[in-house]
């Protein structure tokens, strides 16, 4: 078995990997799960509009690091559909953010859309995402009773 050969284990990362103290995330660990061309992609709602901003891995971090420096972010998954065809995977993975991992307060909720490839005969090799897209929740936009 090879590292990164099963999705949990890449879910995994991805969500441990940002979270942490002041700082505290695991930029090495993280871009071992992207592609060399993956894109990453930012939802806001600017001046009452809404933008997505898109990122090569290394943008991704740049701009994400000053974000992150000054406060504790914990990101949790709570809950994942998955649908496979070939060599591809498509996840909606929901989460919930928090200042510390062991808080009952839940600072937002969103969903990751994440797109995985298989490099492998077979999906024998390792999964890479390939693209991930989020959006959290706000004033309008509410996940679903039913997928809580």
């Amino acid at each position: 078995m090879s590292k990164y050969d099963n999705i949990d284990e890449v879910m995994r990362t991805l969500y441990e990997s940002i979270s942490g103290p002041p700082g505290g995330q695991d930029w090495v660990r993280d871009r071992e799960i992207y592609h060399p061309s993956a894109l990453i992609t930012r939802t806001r709602i600017v001046d009452g509009k809404p933008v997505a901003f898109t990122f090569d891995y290394d943008g991704f971090v740049a701009a994400t690091i000053p974000l992150l420096k000054d406060k504790s972010f914990y990101e949790i998954e709570t809950k994942r559909s998955e649908s496979h065809f070939g060599q591809i995977a498509h996840i909606f993975s929901e989460y919930v953010a928090r200042e510390h991992l062991d808080d009952e307060d839940i600072l937002f909720r969103g969903v990751n859309m994440v797109h995985l490839w298989n490099d492998g005969a077979d999906c024998s090799g390792r999964w890479w995402i390939m693209s991930i897209i989020w959006d959290n929740e706000r004033e309008g936009v509410t996940l679903p009773q039913s997928w809580l």
